[in-house]
């Protein structure tokens, strides 16, 4: 029905109820979707809209059923953009108010447009990250030998390196059902994303808002130290942004299991091992520099031009470890993010074959003492310079641990969100050895460059 076909009264009625949302969407955003730094906001009442004024959340989802005008104007005066949610089947559609364009679609991880992102690109899917026990409260082993970390890390690192780096990326899955978690496990789903150069959609579970909006104290200052932690990796997002940096690229794909988690990256980077994505898509083009080891996974998925490539690899003096047929595993079907315990033998046999090779070598750095812990390793192609992304996994913090990396460094700088430090450096054979006294939740430790004669 056109404007000219309605009555005067309704057209009247229907500008008042939409005048605050039209007035919302025929301006700019409060903030650019790449920008945002994004939570799922269960409630559209403005009083609420308190929890947020020492936070660096400026981008929250509203479910449509509950979406208020008066909400989003509140918001938008506070510089925070508000996107209307609708549920459609597997997917997550965004728009910037209920019925209005579509901005984005947040889908299943074998669904996401990754050939065509836009502005964001992000999916509801993901495992809640933390070290995995057994029923008895043991921490369960992975086949690795290191504690199962539960992670979303291996997949965002592939689904960034294949995207550009203007795409925001997003992780928007939730916490587990009828649970009220601390503020370690909110941390570790930021910093889960944030390493991987994504951003996790702050989702709590209904306990814990309720805690929050009834103004509990200990609620509130779990809610401070997760948006301390939300501001670190803001102030440090152009570092976050460094692509990978190792000597060891890991050859892969959607086909050869890099959708899904606890993949061979995953479990490689139990083992603290650095390593860089690259798809066989691109490695005609973009053959990686400095890899001392190439990682091919499924080498029978390769066209004759891909193989070729793998053997330019190879004469620049890479060494090539190509999988057998048995290393490509068997991907669930349907949405299945994770593989099955059946497959547990399986991984086993690829990761005692993988870790044969790369198991003592050092592609960059190799870290002592934090088995609970992830880490990921960024280069700045620029500088030089090296970023070192730690995250605790656990609930309590990790001690003692000893990095060692390849090469001389002149410093090295340890970032928390509590401040910073110079760590002190030695030299251990042809590598620089740092210690750190205890990481209690996330760090970032910058490392220099020495300067070569």
């Amino acid at each position: 029905m056109t404007f000219q076909s309605r009555d005067h009264a309704a057209l009247a009625q229907w500008r008042q109820e939409h005048r605050l949302a039209l007035i919302t969407t025929s301006l700019l955003l409060a903030v650019q979707l790449s920008a945002c730094v994004p939570a799922r906001w269960p409630a559209a009442d403005v009083e609420s809209l308190s929890l947020l004024k020492q936070s660096p959340i400026n981008c929250l989802l509203v479910d449509s059923a509950v979406w208020k005008s008066d909400f989003a104007a509140a918001a938008k005066g506070q510089g925070i953009t508000v996107l209307a949610t609708k549920q459609d089947g597997s997917a997550l559609v965004v728009s910037d108010s209920p019925g209005g364009p579509v901005r984005f679609t947040l889908t299943t991880r074998a669904r996401m447009p990754i050939e065509h992102p836009g502005e964001v690109l992000g999916t509801t899917q993901g495992v809640w990250p933390g070290v995995r026990a057994e029923e008895k409260g043991a921490v369960q082993a992975r086949p690795s030998s290191s504690p199962w970390v539960d992670t979303n890390s291996g997949f965002l690192r592939f689904t960034r390196a294949v995207t550009p780096p203007a795409t925001a990326l997003w992780l928007a899955n939730t916490p587990p059902e009828n649970n009220i978690l601390g503020p370690e496990r909110y941390i570790q789903a930021v910093a889960d994303a944030a390493m991987a150069g994504a951003r996790w959609v702050v989702a709590l579970d209904p306990g814990y808002w309720a805690l929050l909006r009834k103004g509990d104290e200990k609620a509130l200052a779990g809610w401070t130290r997760i948006n301390s932690v939300l501001k670190f990796y803001e102030d440090h997002k152009e570092i976050a942004a460094w692509p990978d940096f190792s000597g060891l690229a890991v050859l892969q794909d959607a086909s050869s299991g890099a959708l899904m988690s606890g993949s061979i990256l995953d479990m490689i980077a139990a083992k603290h091992i650095p390593a860089r994505v690259v798809t066989p898509e691109r490695l005609p083009i973009s053959t990686p520099k400095d890899v001392r080891l190439l990682l091919n996974i499924d080498p029978s998925a390769l066209s004759q031009e891909q193989k070729d490539a793998v053997r330019g690899v190879a004469r620049k003096g890479a060494m090539v470890l190509s999988g057998p047929p048995a290393w490509k595993m068997a991907i669930p079907e349907g949405d299945a993010i994770t593989f099955p315990e059946s497959s547990l033998k399986q991984m086993e046999d690829i990761w005692r074959e993988i870790n044969g090779v790369i198991g003592r070598r050092n592609f960059a750095a190799r870290l002592f003492g934090a088995p609970s812990m992830l880490s990921n390793l960024k280069g700045d192609p620029a500088s030089g310079r090296l970023a070192l992304h730690l995250v605790n996994y656990s609930d309590y913090p990790v001690e003692n641990i000893t990095v060692h990396l390849l090469g001389k460094y002149k410093s090295a700088t340890l970032i928390t969100p509590t401040g910073t430090k110079k760590l002190e450096i030695y030299d251990a054979e042809d590598e620089t050895g740092i210690d750190l006294d205890k990481v209690t939740d996330v760090a970032i430790v910058i490392l220099e460059l020495a300067q070569v004669n």
